[in-house]
């Protein structure tokens, strides 16, 4: 049974020690969330592109969440449908625009 015991803890350490990456979150995940939305949305400078590739080759964390945000935006993008507004709307809208500012000169005045 000690012999047991003695590889169930080696199993159990080398698992931690693997882990330990996994578990903890990234110690500067504010400065990595602001660079991996940058590098999404084609933002990014090429000294910011460097920092997050180099950086997600050795934080799962990060590289989870670049894969997670990533993953969301591309189903938002397939869910968005680009709609013509009607004509009559667009009418509308524009007339009540030009009165609020009619309205806005003449309370100036």
């Amino acid at each position: 049974m000690p012999d047991q015991w003695v590889i169930n803890k080696e199993l159990i350490m080398a698992r931690r020690e693997k882990m330990k990456n996994v578990e903890r979150p990234c110690p500067d995940h504010e400065k990595c969330v602001h660079v991996i939305n940058l590098v999404i949305d084609g933002e990014a400078t090429k000294e910011e592109e460097a920092y997050f590739y180099k950086h997600v080759k050795d934080c799962l964390h990060c590289a989870q969440y670049y894969k997670l945000e990533q993953s969301i935006r591309e189903a938002i993008r397939k869910k968005l449908e680009v709609k013509e507004a009607p004509e009559e709307l667009i009418v509308e809208l524009r007339r009540r625009v030009k009165d609020s500012f009619s309205k806005s000169s003449d309370d100036v005045k």
